[in-house]
């Protein structure tokens, strides 16, 4: 049962399985499996991930680490949400399909899909779980994710490892998972991207079953007052940031790309040209005003010229 307490090997073995190919993992995926290990056992409640678009952000969090979580607790309650109704069902559909893939329907038994309720939007498995998928800004009143707090007064810290350790699955029992909750251009506009920010305070919020249930949000940056920023700037000590820009540094100061399976230097720079304010928000994690990226090269004179 490596799988189960693994979740890099249980992406390793699935991603083959179902895609024909192997998962080559980067170093960002790591650090993010790691991050999500550790929502698993209770070391974190509040998550948010920075990193760029098409790092295989969705894949990871979304469809592989919700599929591993129906195995290790096939009563999990999950609220899936995105900037777009369309991208979340299409997600709720890849997640099925991981769990009706014969891999995984061989390893994983247990973990099925009820016939009864099963549509793009919503699903439910037949151990008590399901996932309900909905946009950012549509309706979920009436829904809600993790245990109830009756249930999660049955289980205290002392006991998950317990549990763990017997891969009993009672410890977690789900999340709320926002991939992109606001597309990037509509993150320029002060009216949507207040509308999205209040809408996270005002229903999804309060869409946990219990204050342990967790909140996972993986995004790219769009704006300095998006959901990130907004949510950073309100609670700075209760989320745990992982911002992964696509370009670092080595201890000698040179640049290294993120993963160059995805872009070289070479590649990162021509985008950083063609968009000095999409590449520092969406690439380097680091949302900069519009006005300040407009000029970019400026002549300086300790002495005014001759006119």
């Amino acid at each position: 049962m490596l799988m189960l307490g693994s979740f890099n090997s249980f992406v390793s073995g699935m991603f083959e399985s179902v895609y024909k190919t192997p998962y080559v993992f980067g170093p960002h995926h790591l650090e993010i499996c790691d991050a999500l290990f550790d929502v698993v056992m209770g070391k974190c409640r509040k998550l948010i991930i920075n990193i760029a678009p098409r790092y295989g952000k969705t894949e990871l969090v979304v469809k592989m680490f919700i599929a591993w979580c129906f195995a290790l607790n096939d009563a999990c309650k999950f609220i899936h949400l995105s900037y777009s109704s369309t991208l979340v069902e299409d997600n709720s559909e890849s997640i099925k399909s991981i769990m009706k893939s014969d891999y995984y329907r061989l390893m994983f038994p247990y973990a099925c899909i009820s016939k009864n309720k099963d549509t793009k939007r919503m699903w439910k498995t037949t151990g008590g779980g399901g996932l309900y998928a909905v946009s950012t800004l549509g309706q979920i009143t009436g829904f809600g994710a993790g245990a109830t707090d009756k249930e999660d007064e049955e289980i205290d810290e002392k006991t998950l490892d317990e549990f763990w350790a017997w891969f009993n699955p009672d410890g977690f029992a789900g999340a709320v998972i926002i991939d992109d909750p606001i597309k990037p251009e509509d993150a320029l506009s002060d009216n949507i991207r207040e509308q999205v920010n209040r809408r996270f305070e005002t229903t999804i919020r309060n869409r946990v079953n219990s204050r342990k249930t967790p909140i996972i949000i993986i995004c790219q940056r769009t704006h300095e007052e998006d959901l990130c920023g907004y949510l950073m700037s309100i609670e700075p000590d209760e989320w745990k940031v992982i911002s992964i820009p696509v370009i670092s540094y080595d201890e000698n100061g040179n640049e290294r790309a993120l993963w160059e399976l995805k872009h070289t230097l070479e590649e990162l720079h021509k985008i950083e040209n063609a968009s000095p304010f999409v590449f520092q928000t969406q690439y380097l994690q680091n949302p900069t005003p519009l006005e300040g990226l407009m000029y970019t090269s400026l002549k300086t004179y300790d002495i005014l010229p001759d006119s």
